[in-house]
């Protein structure tokens, strides 16, 4: 499961990340996350690929060879984890994290042509894994959204405007 340590921190220091117009990589809500917290939760969304929608229907369980590689690049799988810890914040604040965080990010790689319809089943889905491991640890560490975490959400959903077209596509 991935780690939360210091989500207040982080998201009191946020208003200061997000100075720049535009920024070289997509904000996030957390700190650094690590190979293994990758792996887990590329491993959670193999195990529960068939809950996605591939276009035509439920995916198909994952294959052989996706339960060894994986659905998607590490790199995207971070992003992703990123971006559902960014909507879980958003939802502990109260805010519209679907239209504001989860369509955005669908959209974005939808039309960058990197991904089949199983890869952006993954995406979802590893979106949705993420929203659920940190939902437990906002409200255990921060407790309820103070007008400090509040802003600084809000600042980190503004900021995701500035990330809605992929330059290139993440390698494996």
């Amino acid at each position: 499961m991935p780690r939360s340590p210091g989500l207040l921190a982080v998201a009191m220091t946020l208003s200061l990340c997000f100075a720049a117009p535009a920024l070289a990589e997509e904000p996030s809500m957390i700190d650094e996350i690590d190979k293994d917290q990758i792996r887990q939760v590329s491993d959670l969304v193999v195990q529960n690929i068939q809950i996605g929608d591939c276009g035509t229907g439920k995916c198909a369980p994952a294959t052989a060879i996706e339960k060894i590689d994986g659905l998607l690049p590490n790199a995207m799988t971070r992003d992703v984890i990123a971006r559902g810890a960014g909507s879980a914040f958003a939802e502990f604040c109260g805010m519209d994290w679907g239209a504001r965080s989860y369509l955005p990010l669908l959209e974005r790689e939808r039309n960058s042509g990197c991904w089949s319809e199983r890869q952006m089943a993954a995406v979802a889905v590893t979106h949705g894994v993420a929203m659920s491991l940190y939902r437990g640890s906002l409200a255990a560490e921060i407790g309820q959204c103070t007008p400090t975490v509040n802003k600084a959400v809000e600042q980190y959903l503004t900021s995701l405007r500035n990330h809605t077209k992929r330059s290139d596509c993440p390698r494996w």
